[in-house]
C-alpha cells in the first residue's frame, strides 16, 4: 500500500534521533521511555556528571551505569524506512508535514541562502537552535535544567500576556497558566499552584486511570464482538444444517408421494380387473343370445326367400319346431350397469391415512430437529452473572466520568501538601541561586 507524503514525513520525523537528527541506528531505550542511537547515548555518557545521565528529551536523570535495552521493533522500522527510495519518503504533491518552519536564532541570515532550520527551542533561554547550536544544551551540565521543546515560531504562546514572562506554574483551581509575577502579585492566594512538570505528572495519573478503564472496556467490547461472531457462525451452521434437513425431507416426501400415487394406481387397476371379469361374462352370454337369434333370423329369411311351395312346406315342417324352441329360450338380462367403487374407496382411504400419518411423523421429527435448543428452559447462572456485570458496567458510565473528574481534581489538589507544590517565589529564587553556585563550582 502506498503511503501518502504527509504520513511518510511524519513517520520520518518519528524515526529521527533527537541528538544526531538522523534516522535511528541501533536505538536503545532509557528508563524514561525515550529512544536514542547507541553512539549518541555513549557520547552523552562520556560527558555525564557525577555518574548521572540526563535525558535530552525530558531532562530526567538516570544512572550512567544502568543497562540500556535495545528497541528491536523501532530498529527494524528505521532500517526498513532507510532502505526505501529517497523519492518515496516525501510527498510529490506538497512539502512534508513538519512543525512550523522556525529559523535558528544563532545562525546569521545570509542573502541568497536558505535560513537554517531550528530543531529545538529552549524555554529558559527563549531561543530556537539548529542541530549544531543545540548540542551544548544536550551535552553540557550548565544547561541541564533548560527545558527543550519542539521549535516554537511564536514564543508569545508560552508567555504571560500581562507580565511578558514564560509560563512556569499552573493554578489548579482556575485552570490557568501562571508566570512568576502572577504568583507574586497574590491574585491566586489560597489557590493550589503547581509547577507545570508536577501538574503534568498528576494529570498523567488521571490519564493512566482513564486508560485502564478504556482498556477494560475494550476487552469487554472485544469479548462481546467475539461472542457475536460465534453466534453468527452458529447461525450460519444452523441455517446450513436446516437447509440440509429440509432438502432431505423434500426428497423423502416426494418419494413417499410417488409411492402413494403408485399404490393408488395399482388399486384402481386391480378394481378395474375385478369389475371387468363380470362384464366379460355378461358380454359372453349376450353374444350367445345374439348368435342364436341370428341363426333363427337367417333360417326364417331363407324360408321367406323360397318360391317353391313344396320345398317351402317341407323346410318349414322340418325347422318350425326348432325355431320355436330357440325363440322360447329366455334372453340374458344383466344387472343394472353400475361401477361399484366402494371397495376402491375404502382401500384408497386406508392408504391415504397411512401416507398422511407417515408424513406427519416425519414433519414432526423435522420440526423437532431444526427447532431444538439446548438449555432453552433456563439460563446458566454464570451467564446471568456476566450479563449483570456488563449491564452494571455499561449503566455506570456516567458515574465513571464523574469519578474520573473527581480523581483529576483530587490528584491535582492533594499535591498541595508536598513541599514541592507549596510554591513560593522565594523558593524559586533560592533554587536559581543554588543552580548558579553549582555552575560556578563546575567551572572551577
Amino acid at each position: 500500500m502506498a503511503t501518502s507524503g504527509g504520513d511518510s514525513s511524519i513517520l520520518e520525523e518519528e524515526l529521527t534521533c533527537p541528538v544526531c537528527l538522523d534516522l535511528y541506528r541501533d536505538p536503545h531505550l532509557l528508563p524514561c521511555g525515550h529512544n536514542f542511537c547507541l553512539p549518541c547515548l555513549r557520547r552523552l555518557k562520556s560527558r555525564s556528571d557525577h555518574g548521572r545521565l540526563r535525558c535530552p528529551e525530558c531532562r530526567q536523570s538516570h544512572r550512567s551505569s544502568a543497562s540500556w535495552q535495545k528497541n528491536f521493533k523501532l530498529a527494524n522500522i528505521a532500517d526498513s524506512f532507510r532502505r526505501r527510495p529517497q523519492s518515496d519518503r516525501h510527498s510529490r504533491s506538497g512539502p512534508p508535514h513538519t512543525h512550523a518552519e522556525v529559523r535558528c536564532d544563532y545562525c546569521p541570515k545570509e542573502d541568497g541562502e536558505k535560513d537554517p532550520k531550528a530543531v529545538k527551542t529552549c524555554l529558559k533561554c527563549e531561543v530556537s537552535m539548529c542541530a549544531k547550536h543545540v548540542q551544548p544544551h544536550l551535552e553540557l551540565p550548565a544547561f541541564r535544567e533548560h527545558p527543550l521543546v519542539e521549535p516554537l515560531k511564536d514564543m508569545r504562546k508560552r508567555k504571560c500576556v500581562e507580565h511578558d514572562e514564560m509560563f512556569k506554574y499552573y493554578c489548579v483551581d482556575e485552570r490557568l497558566f501562571l508566570c512568576n509575577a502572577c504568583t507574586i502579585e497574590g491574585t491566586h492566594n489560597g489557590h493550589i499552584i503547581k509547577t507545570l512538570k508536577n501538574t503534568m505528572r498528576d494529570l498523567k495519573v488521571c490519564v493512566d486511570i482513564q486508560m485502564h478503564k478504556v482498556n477494560r472496556k475494550i476487552v469487554k467490547v472485544e469479548k462481546i464482538r467475539q461472542e457475536q461472531k460465534e453466534i453468527e457462525r452458529q447461525n450460519k451452521a444452523y441455517l446450513d444444517d436446516t437447509e440440509g434437513h429440509l432438502e432431505a425431507f423434500r426428497e423423502t416426501s416426494i418419494a413417499q408421494l410417488d409411492a402413494f400415487l403408485s399404490s393408488m394406481r395399482d388399486c384402481v387397476h386391480t378394481h378395474e380387473v375385478e369389475q371387468g371379469s363380470g362384464v366379460q361374462q355378461n358380454l359372453s352370454r349376450i353374444a350367445q343370445d345374439h348368435t342364436r337369434l341370428q341363426g333363427v333370423h337367417s333360417g326364417l329369411d331363407r324360408l321367406l326367400q323360397e318360391n317353391d311351395p313344396f320345398q317351402f312346406i317341407k323346410e318349414y315342417n322340418s325347422s318350425e319346431k326348432r325355431y320355436r324352441r330357440l325363440l322360447r329360450t329366455p334372453l340374458f338380462f344383466p344387472d343394472e350397469p353400475t361401477v361399484d367403487t366402494e371397495p376402491l374407496y375404502e382401500t384408497v382411504e386406508g392408504k391415504m391415512t397411512e401416507f398422511i400419518a407417515e408424513l406427519r411423523l416425519q414433519a414432526s421429527t423435522l420440526i423437532s430437529t431444526i427447532c431444538h435448543f439446548e438449555g432453552a428452559d433456563g439460563v446458566d447462572e454464570d451467564e446471568e452473572e456476566s450479563f449483570e456485570d456488563d449491564y452494571n458496567d455499561s449503566g455506570s458510565e456516567v458515574d465513571d466520568e464523574e469519578e474520573m473528574r473527581s480523581e483529576e481534581e483530587e490528584n491535582l489538589s492533594t499535591g498541595a501538601e508536598t513541599a514541592d507544590e507549596e510554591y513560593t517565589p522565594e523558593e524559586d529564587d533560592d533554587d536559581d541561586e543554588v543552580e548558579e553556585e553549582d555552575d560556578d563550582e563546575d567551572d572551577d
